[in-house]
């Protein structure tokens, strides 16, 4: 992984092949000591991917292992028990072209990931909020 633009509250990271991507992502922001961001887009490939969606009560999850091209991938990131929690959807494709999307849980890196994020100002928290399910909120109380 290497920061290619840090500018102000403006990053652009890109990940290499082999990476795993959610850990490489926690480990840098636990690095810079950046505990609020909103991931604005990210382009490249994943695989060995776990997506899932939520029913409610829990996350009903499938893996796909074959790389998979990201078309789309946004998200936020804020604090979980006091460690990053890194919240990402993503809407990816196969090698037969059809998508699937859903909510991102882990995944490495198949050739690269070009990510475009925002820094926040810190205050982002997730609080319990039923069965696996822990809501954004603000601990400032700032708007």
């Amino acid at each position: 992984m290497k920061a290619l633009i840090r500018k102000e509250d403006i990053c652009l990271i890109r990940f290499d092949k082999g990476e795993d991507f959610m850990n490489s992502l926690a480990d840098w922001f636990r690095s810079e000591g950046i505990s609020s961001a909103a991931i604005l887009c990210g382009i490249g490939m994943l695989e060995n991917v776990e997506i899932g969606q939520y029913d409610g009560k829990k996350y009903q999850k499938t893996k796909i292992s074959s790389s998979s091209e990201i078309l789309s991938m946004q998200g936020n990131v804020s604090e979980k028990q006091g460690e990053p929690f890194i919240h990402i959807h993503t809407s990816l494709a196969g090698h037969d072209f059809r998508a699937i999307g859903g909510h991102l849980f882990s995944g490495d890196v198949a050739m690269t990931i070009e990510l475009v994020m925002k820094v926040l100002p810190d205050g982002l928290v997730r609080i319990p909020a039923g069965g696996d399910f822990w809501q954004l909120d603000n601990r400032n109380q700032v708007l």
